[in-house]
């Protein structure tokens, strides 16, 4: 039992597990904010151009059915520009990444030339000693 709960530890503080649970609820603050924006600054502005005073209390009556079109649309709406704004924040670490590789392949390559020539000094020294 005790090897199990020392694996599960040490899964559980793997770098990739952590950063994995903070983003889960990085995303879930974010998500809130984004439903915020969405219901409390848009949906009122679309509601003034439709007419209604409420984007999220049009109801299609089909029936006895009632569709609630505004707040499916309120929801795309959300989902929306939660996935955007993801796109965008993937989109920077992408970019600061290439940049920190093309950085470390430069310094790579610095380091294969400066080997290659220390090599070339070696072989020629190790000639001249011949």
């Amino acid at each position: 039992m005790r090897s199990f709960m020392n694996e599960f530890r040490d899964f559980i503080m793997r770098g990739n597990v952590m950063d994995l649970a903070v983003a889960f609820i990085m995303g879930a603050a974010f998500q809130t904010v984004v439903k915020s924006v969405v219901d409390d600054l848009i949906m009122p502005l679309v509601g003034i151009v439709t007419g209604s005073i409420s984007f999220s209390a049009i109801v299609w009556h089909i029936g006895s059915a009632d569709i609630k079109i505004g707040a499916f649309i309120s929801t795309l709406i959300t989902f929306l520009l939660t996935s955007f704004a993801v796109f965008l924040i993937l989109k920077g670490v992408r970019k600061a990444q290439a940049l920190t590789s093309k950085e470390v392949e430069e310094e790579e390559t610095v380091l294969e030339t400066e080997l290659g020539v220390l090599q070339e000094i070696r072989d020629a020294l190790a000639t001249k000693k011949d």
